[in-house]
């Protein structure tokens, strides 16, 4: 069999593998009493971070096959060639993405004004002009509506750049959100694994266990119980990582190129 359709096969049956690995853990617990392991602080704490390394390292493994595999999508690799067209048939428009990009920030800092100036029975052209530059009338006395106009004034977005919609890395917050790039999805999942290994590697360092006989064999178990924890937390972060890729970070993309179509019409 090749490589290939092992990995395949792995992939798609994954989610068995992690239930019949949880089901093993339940089913092992059964074979062990669980007490305190009376180890020195600094024997926990050599214990605990191996532990936790291990993790981290298991973890991470899994996480990195899930975006490989997500990249390889035919879905994802349709969309980046997709994206990769837009950008090249609006080069020859290139020297004015900015005052698209431009237009575009003044557009969505004048809608979100007037949603907030509607709600509160206010009009946007009484306060502000075309550039969303803020005229010389008077503030609302109402309270309703002061608080409206304030939170209008007050409106800021992360401006949409040029780079923004030529490449296929998003890092950009509301209106102009295009999610989270590979990297800073796997540093974010990587830190928040690291907090949750981190106090599982306490816990399994701070409690041993023991047979009733008191055969060996029980750390033998209590460590595979541990692996087998972190495997099937690989798994699941596995199959997260892949789903995200190949849609919250493929949508991403097909945002994109829905303003790169959006430019192609776009006349100053």
């Amino acid at each position: 069999m090749k490589k290939s359709t092992v990995q395949d096969v792995f992939f798609k049956n994954a989610g068995y593998f992690a239930v019949i690995l949880i089901s093993v853990i339940y089913i092992a617990g059964s074979l062990i009493t669980i007490s305190k392991s009376g180890r020195t602080v600094y024997e926990i704490l050599g214990e605990g971070a191996l532990s936790l390394i291990v993790g981290i390292m298991i973890n991470g493994a899994f996480r990195t096959a899930g975006i490989k595999r997500g990249d390889e999508d035919e879905r994802t690799v349709a969309t980046r060639e997709l994206h990769a067209r837009a950008v090249e048939e609006i080069t020859p428009k290139i020297d004015i993405l900015y005052d698209f990009c431009n237009s575009e920030n003044k557009r969505a800092v004048r809608d979100i004004r007037i949603r907030i100036l509607s709600s509160a029975g206010l009009k946007y052209t009484d306060f502000f002009d075309s550039d969303g530059n803020p005229l010389n009338t008077n503030e609302p006395q109402e309270k309703q509506k002061k608080k409206a106009y304030k939170k209008a004034l007050r409106v800021k977005i992360r401006h949409l750049s040029p780079s923004d919609l030529t490449t296929d890395v998003g890092e950009s917050n509301e209106p102009f959100d295009f999610g989270k790039s590979k990297r800073s999805y796997a540093k974010g999942k990587s830190i928040g694994d690291g907090i949750v290994k981190l106090v599982m590697a306490v816990i399994f360092g701070y409690f041993g266990v023991g047979l009733s006989n008191g055969i060996d064999l029980a750390s033998l178990i209590w460590h595979s119980l541990q692996i087998i924890l972190y495997i099937s937390s690989g798994i699941i972060q596995m199959y997260t990582s892949y789903m995200w890729v190949t849609d919250e970070y493929r949508g991403s993309i097909i945002k994109k190129i829905d303003y790169l179509q959006k430019f192609k019409l776009y006349n100053p």
